[in-house]
């Protein structure tokens, strides 16, 4: 079901009172703001904030409200299965509720706050596994392996194996049959159970099932319960991100259940289909989902630098770090101690995801101040974009943005000062839909002038509508 808003949640939250928000404009003097209620706040939904969230007053009136109106129950019940499940859902989103839980924590906010929420929904299985979820079962009977041998033997053998298409049930194409039978390799030999996933496809009768596309088998019953140890077993040189589709039989509901398994280079996992997310809220009239901005991280004059996280690599002896966190400058970048040094120190953000994004890109404010004046300025700072970055910098892979000059501005500061120029919008939409780091890196070489490089008022968005 379509989810509908016919009314603005923040109507049902109280007005803050608005103040000068420190997130600034270009331009911005570095002078202490003087602010201390405008805050930009990274936080992380602990299990018992699912329970509040569902509980709270507002939130229920707000799903009674949705289910009066369109003549369902649909919101309320979806309200109340993110307390038991821990997790937002398609009809009870993040956006949705969310906003009252941020009023209640943070009464003290004044208009221009930010709270970066990360938090867990449960985007439901992949798609493409419905049909899996359709498989039938087949379990041959006394009477079918009679018709084969005309005794009591119970049992195929490789030799009539392919007979198992004779008896399972006619469908419509697009079907998908598991057929349970016992089995012996030789005439009397030891006899086990098998199950064979079979497809009806295209108006060709029942043929064992084989996919370029999707790797689907049934789990054999011996290994319930430790699919991904068989797994392991049966795929010793899985490559990263290789997919399997496992199915066991469900008795009740006669039907086979369908789990995607993927290798991440050392263990097997399910999809569970439950992801985790971050969402942007900006305080205006009331709380609300900013949708178009996917990180905002003002830095300076917060107190904290939220999730940034910093790396420092090859430092020259006298110096022991490059980035560090300036409440009133924001990041301060510098090998520069009692006289230059070289050195590699990076800022990387937390995950962004870029979940339907159209034309999102990055913009930042950064002054540079003391380094060379030529081209290898662009050299020593610059920024890049990484999909698999997990812990270590050099472990990852990173494409550079390009610096640029937009609408008049030149990208890079291009004379020593303390001057904030902006950044201007570098592109991002090569990675729509994608999950991202950005790293900011400052690298300087052995007699080399050392810059100073200040960054703050970070923004991945999408552009605001004229």
């Amino acid at each position: 079901m379509k989810k509908i808003y016919l009314f603005s949640l923040a109507a049902l939250t109280l007005g803050l009172t608005a103040c000068d928000n420190y997130f600034d404009d270009k331009y911005l003097d570095n002078g202490d703001p003087q602010i201390s209620v405008v805050k930009t706040i990274d936080y992380t939904l602990t299990s018992d904030d699912y329970k509040t969230i569902a509980d709270n007053k507002v939130n229920k009136k707000y799903a009674a409200n949705l289910d009066s109106i369109n003549e369902t129950e649909i919101y309320s019940t979806s309200l109340a299965a993110v307390g038991e499940k821990r997790c937002f859902n398609d009809m009870a989103s993040a956006d949705m509720y969310v906003p009252a839980y941020i009023y209640n924590k943070y009464p003290q906010f004044d208009a221009g706050s930010t709270c970066n929420i990360t938090y867990l929904t449960d985007e439901g299985q992949p798609l493409y596994l419905e049909l899996f979820n359709q498989t039938i079962q087949y379990e041959l009977k006394a009477k079918d392996y009679k018709s084969i041998y005309g005794d009591e033997t119970n049992y195929l053998t490789p030799d009539n194996e392919d007979l198992v298409t004779n008896f399972l049930p006619m469908v419509d194409d697009d079907y998908l049959c598991g057929a349970k039978y016992n089995f012996a390799e030789v005439v009397g030999g030891p006899v086990s159970v098998k199950e064979v996933l079979y497809i009806y496809k295209d108006g060709v009768v029942w043929q064992v099932y084989s996919s370029a596309d999707v790797n689907a088998q049934i789990l054999p019953a011996a290994a319930n319960g430790q699919a991904e140890k068989w797994l392991a077993n049966t795929y010793p040189y899985a490559v990263t991100d290789q997919v399997v589709v496992l199915m066991t039989y469900d008795s009740k509901t006669k039907f086979y259940v369908a789990t995607e398994y993927t290798f991440n280079g050392e263990t097997w996992n399910a999809t569970t289909g439950i992801i985790e997310e971050t969402m942007s809220f900006m305080l205006g009239e009331g709380w609300a989902a900013n949708l178009s901005t996917y990180y905002k991280q003002a830095v300076a004059g917060e107190g904290n630098m939220g999730k940034i996280q910093l790396f420092h690599y090859d430092l020259e002896d006298g110096i022991s770090y490059i980035w560090r966190f300036d409440n009133l400058y924001g990041m301060r970048g510098s090998a520069y101690v009692g006289g230059p040094h070289y050195g590699e120190g990076w800022f990387v953000t937390p995950k962004i995801k870029l979940k339907n994004a159209t034309a999102p890109a990055l913009s930042f404010d950064h002054a540079l101040n003391y380094g060379p004046l030529d081209e290898t300025r662009e050299q020593q700072v610059t920024v890049w974009v990484s999909t698999d970055f997990t812990d270590d910098v050099h472990s990852a892979t990173w494409t550079q943005l390009p610096w640029n000059e937009w609408n008049g501005e030149t990208g890079v500061p291009d004379a020593n000062s303390w001057t904030y120029y902006n950044s201007g919008r570098m592109d991002l939409s090569a990675w729509n839909n994608q999950t991202i780091y950005i790293g900011f890196c400052y690298k300087t070489e052995a007699g080399q002038t050392c810059p100073t490089w200040e960054v703050k008022n970070i923004l991945v968005n999408e552009p605001e509508e004229e």
